[in-house]
């Protein structure tokens, strides 16, 4: 991988949502208790798929047997889900060790949960099991849940609907989380790592060169008459050129190599297990051809500026200074 190390949430597309099948919707979050006087709540939106068999939300006359219901749920894993969240590297970890957590408080042999996505639905298993459908005929659980209908879809059908509902709304919540930490460290045209996750990975990268003894070298890229570009085809051509640099920077590195968009038409990358400004060559020619299939239609080029820690210099402030120079010096030299 040759950025930021934050996985993005990933899990399985489901299928398009089709007939309605055995099983009913999935569980919607909890829904609070009808102030005194009202009609309580339409059936249809508050009910929750349990193991593919629609559950109605509790009597409002049932108050004992609500509570009870709810202590059974706490009892089990509900209380722990928003703490483990908490503790989770990212939101895909976190899914996958909580339904590893109710499978083993509930006894169950499968667990599948189904989330909304703008663009699809996703399908998380438990233990990562692959979802097989040639298996004919389905159990009624796995039928539903291939259906895309969000909900939890547990075998047996044991878990409460309070619980059934707090797991889904937290599987929702921790894939927001692990959005939200790539779009912070990500420039939002490019889709490359922005100016603040550059500079931390510069810092990491100059600790493991000290540590360890690994060179790597600062590549500082800018685009030559990128005006040209914004004020010929328009704003929309340049951001259109801007994001096509990006797609081909990313393809023309390697895996442990870093590129980043710090500003404008300018960009940085990180090259590791480079010694000296030689061994760049035949990446920089990458480079040229990619950015000419990139912008063809136009006469944008690229001035570069190269810096080798150690081989140039070991103090970062210096290694970037360097960089610069090279780059405004290489700039100078086309006018």
């Amino acid at each position: 991988m040759n950025e930021f190390n934050t996985p993005a949430a990933e899990g399985e597309p489901g299928p398009e949502v089709g007939a309605t099948p055995p099983g009913g919707a999935g569980p919607g979050p909890p829904q609070a208790e009808a102030p005194s006087g009202t009609s309580p709540p339409d059936e249809a939106r508050s009910s929750a798929v349990l193991g593919g068999a629609a559950v109605g939300p509790p009597s409002f006359g049932r108050e004992a047997g609500a509570s009870h219901t709810l202590r059974q749920d706490i009892d089990g894993a509900l209380g722990e889900l928003p703490s483990l969240l908490a503790r989770s590297a990212t939101g895909l970890e976190f899914i996958y060790q909580s339904l590893e957590l109710m499978a083993a408080r509930y006894g169950l042999r499968d667990l599948v949960v189904v989330v909304d996505r703008p663009d699809r639905h996703q399908i998380f298993r438990l233990g990562r099991a692959p979802l097989e459908f040639s298996r004919e005929p389905l159990p009624s659980y796995l039928t539903a849940a291939f259906a895309g209908r969000p909900g939890l879809y547990a075998e047996p059908p044991v878990v409460g609907p309070l619980a059934a509902a707090c797991l889904t709304s937290l599987v929702e919540l921790a894939l927001r989380l692990d959005l939200l930490t790539h779009d912070a460290s990500h420039d939002a045209l490019t889709g490359l790592l922005n100016r603040r996750s550059y500079e931390l990975l510069l810092d990491q990268a100059v600790s493991r060169a000290r540590r360890y003894g690994w060179p790597f070298a600062l590549v500082v890229l800018d685009l030559d008459d990128f005006k040209v570009v914004n004020d010929r085809y328009g704003h929309a051509a340049g951001d259109a050129a801007l994001r096509a640099v990006g797609a081909e920077l990313r393809a023309a590195l390697r895996g442990g190599d870093v590129a980043a968009r710090l500003g404008g038409d300018e960009f940085a990358l990180l090259v590791v297990g480079v010694e000296n400004v030689a061994s760049l060559s035949p990446l920089l020619g990458r480079l040229k051809r990619a950015l000419e299939r990139a912008v063809p239609e136009t006469t944008v080029g690229f001035s570069v500026g190269v810096a080798c820690f150690p081989s140039d210099t070991d103090d970062p402030d210096a290694l970037t200074g360097l960089a610069d120079e090279r780059l405004y010096a290489a700039k100078a030299t086309i006018g």
